[in-house]
């Protein structure tokens, strides 16, 4: 069992080649066959496409930024222009990204496919108490807001951009914020997740 804060100044940060944007890598876990699942932000400063990953499924959402259309997948365009609402597509798909008004920062969640489940929620917590289920592998990325976590007899404050990693535990974890929290809540499944 093991339970970590992972805090903005713990990503590790990485410019992109093509010079368009900057990824920031919260977490990830390997095997010996490469990437099992990644966590990340990217910070997308102009259009470009996006990078290819074979047998890599992918879910992304916005976070900051006026949004951005996806060309060469979903209702190409698929139009992401709304805070925190999920779109997932395959990660060998050929896709162009179009700015709409300016830089935008999105969220990243890519798993291998056939090897990895997921599952990705996007909540509102307020001061009633919500009671989530764990996975082998949760991860609880505070988008807005601050959050009370409670797991058994610990109690964690999390603030904005942090993320609450759970590995191997059991039972539930119980979500409660002071005012109004989002919160991306991922369970993964699946050997070694």
């Amino acid at each position: 069992m093991s339970l970590e804060v992972i805090a903005p100044a713990q990503w590790q940060t990485q410019r992109w080649q093509n010079g368009g944007g900057i990824t920031h890598q919260l977490c990830r876990q390997d095997d010996e066959h490469g990437l099992l699942w990644r966590l990340s932000i990217a910070e997308v400063a102009s259009d470009g496409p996006f990078s290819c990953f074979d047998n890599i499924d992918r879910i992304i959402l916005l976070l900051t930024g006026e949004g951005f259309s996806l060309h060469g997948v979903g209702d190409n365009p698929q139009l992401l222009d709304a805070p925190l609402m999920p779109f997932s597509f395959a990660g060998e798909t050929a896709i162009h990204c179009t700015l709409l008004k300016g830089a935008v920062r999105d969220f990243n969640l890519m798993t291998r496919r056939d090897t990895v489940q997921a599952q990705l929620k996007v909540l509102t917590i307020g001061s009633a108490v919500q009671t989530l289920p764990l996975s082998p592998q949760t991860l609880i990325y505070i988008a807005s807001g601050s959050i009370n976590a409670v797991l058994g007899a610990k109690h964690i404050t999390l603030q904005a951009q942090h993320t609450l990693s759970l590995s191997n535990e059991a039972g539930i974890v119980q979500l409660s914020s002071d005012d109004s929290a989002e919160v991306v809540y991922i369970g993964l499944s699946g050997p070694s997740a």
